[in-house]
This record gives C-alpha cells, structure tokens and sequence, in this order.
C-alpha cells in the first residue's frame, strides 16, 4: 500500500512528467502561430519541423503527458478535499475544472494533428488546405475552451491555498494573475499557456518536497459508523 506522504510525491513526479513531456509541442508549434493573412504555403509549414516528428512531439509524447496530468490533477484534489476537511467545496471545482482542460486540450491536440496524421497513414490522401485552415482553427479555439478550465483549476486552489495553507502565500496570490493569463489565452496563446505549465511544475515541485501543506498524511480517515437509534 502507498501511504498518504508518498501518494502526494507520487503526484509530484507526475505533474512534472507531464510539464516536460507537453513542453515539446510547444516548441514545434501551436495553432495561434500562423497569422490571419497566412497563405496555404505558409500553413502548409507549420508542419516543417516534419510529419514524424510533428506526430512524436504533438502526437505520441501528450499522450503519455495527458496519462501523467490526470494522476497529478487526482492527488492534487485529494489533497486538496482533505485541508479543505468536510463540507469543503473548492476541491470539487478544482477537479471539475481540471477534467475539463485536460478534456478539450487533448480535443486539440487530436484536431491540431489531423492533417500530419492522415498524410502519414494515407498514401492516397491529397491535401486539402482549406480543411488544414479549418483544422488548425478548431484546435486553436479547442485550447482557448480548455484554458477556462486550467483557469478554475488554478483560481480554485488558490483560493483554499489562501485558506489552509496547503499553498505558499506567494503562490497562491500568483496562482489568481496566472489563472487571469490562461483565461486570456484568447488573446495571449502562447503565454497563457506557458504559465500553466509553470504553475502545475511548481506545485509539482512543492508536492514532491513535500513543502508547505504538501507535507501532510493524505491517508483516507477511519469510517464512521453512524449511530443507529
């Protein structure tokens, strides 16, 4: 059995995979990148960096990232449902706003790779640059819908950071401008995306130290036995 402590570091490394292995695609490209006036030759090279490697760095590593997040984001809520104690109700939000990123954001990754993924597995298909158009556009907004939900995830914690303690002050006070940011990816994309990655490494890196109020026994309490009369 793992005990509390080491289900909290557990959920540190997890979070921490997931940062490094998501951080890859953005260095290939995000969908935001090509601009408005772009021609079909200039969104045809957003593929530059090759089909293969497109589909390992945006493809094949989030997947394992998304596998990591979701372990991350489930010890997270235990943490935080046990220093919120009973009748607690930010964890809930926390949680529903991190299934609803990783939801929408692996929408866009599936939509952002369409193309690359149906050149590599077709001999036959013939590209059609107004669907790459429509393609990168879906994504796009897909990641916009999904930072929404990485912004309830932060504002949320933060909130019971600030009440318990289980955060540093300081990182709770950051966690409201970086929740702001990932709220207006619509406007700064890539930004906004970035410092939720910083985010959920430095909680990543407090929980697998076991600092502030990561360092408590996440262990399920005995069951009460309720008195029948």
């Amino acid at each position: 059995m793992v005990d509390g402590r080491a289900a909290v570091r557990l959920g540190g490394i997890c979070g921490i995979l997931y940062v490094v292995l998501f951080v890859p695609a953005y260095i290939v490209g995000y969908p935001d990148a090509p601009n408005p006036a772009s021609s079909t030759l200039d969104v045809f090279n957003y593929f530059d960096a090759g089909l293969n490697a497109f589909l390992i760095f945006n493809g094949v590593l989030t997947i394992f990232a998304a596998f990591f997040f979701v372990w991350f984001l489930g010890i997270l809520h235990a943490v935080l449902r046990v220093v919120e104690s009973e009748g607690g109700w930010l964890s809930s939000v926390a949680l529903a706003g991190g299934v609803m990123f990783v939801t929408l954001s692996w929408a866009g990754v599936a939509a952002e790779i369409i193309h690359p993924a149906a050149l590599s597995r077709f001999e036959n298909f013939q590209p059609d640059p107004q669907l790459v158009f429509m393609s990168l556009v879906l994504s796009s907004w897909l990641y916009h819908f999904c930072q929404v939900g990485m912004s309830v995830l932060i504002s949320a914690t933060s909130l019971v950071g600030l009440r318990t303690g289980v955060l540093p002050a300081w990182l709770a006070w950051a966690g409201f401008v970086v929740a702001l940011l990932a709220l207006l990816h619509f406007l700064l994309p890539l930004l906004g995306a970035l410092v939720g990655l910083l985010w959920v490494a430095v909680v990543s890196v407090l929980m697998l130290a076991g600092s502030a109020g990561f360092g408590r026994d996440i262990a399920s309490p005995p069951i009460r036995r309720l008195n029948r009369h």
